[in-house]
């Protein structure tokens, strides 16, 4: 099981890499991150309380909804700047 999420963790960090310098594909890939992390999190704790889980998924859907918030400002931002040069 560590050895898959060793694997997983290794491509998703390639993708990260590879995609450094867009912002949208960087956020896509972590969230990619949560996911595994999630996922990883709730098999372990499979025999406990899921009270790891729980909080996983609430800080990733705050950072989910961060990073969205911050791109749709980027992207006003940008339509603005479109408007003003023509």
């Amino acid at each position: 099981m560590v050895a898959l999420f060793l694997v997983v963790f290794t491509v998703v960090s390639l993708g990260l890499v590879l995609s450094v310098g867009r912002f949208l594909s960087c956020l896509i890939i972590l969230e990619n991150f949560n996911v595994l992390i999630l996922l990883f999190s709730l098999i372990m704790t499979s025999a406990d309380s899921h009270m790891l889980f729980v909080v996983l998924m609430v800080v990733s859907t705050i950072e989910v909804v961060v990073g969205l918030i911050v791109l749709t400002r980027l992207w006003e931002f940008g339509g603005r700047l479109d408007s003003v040069g023509a």
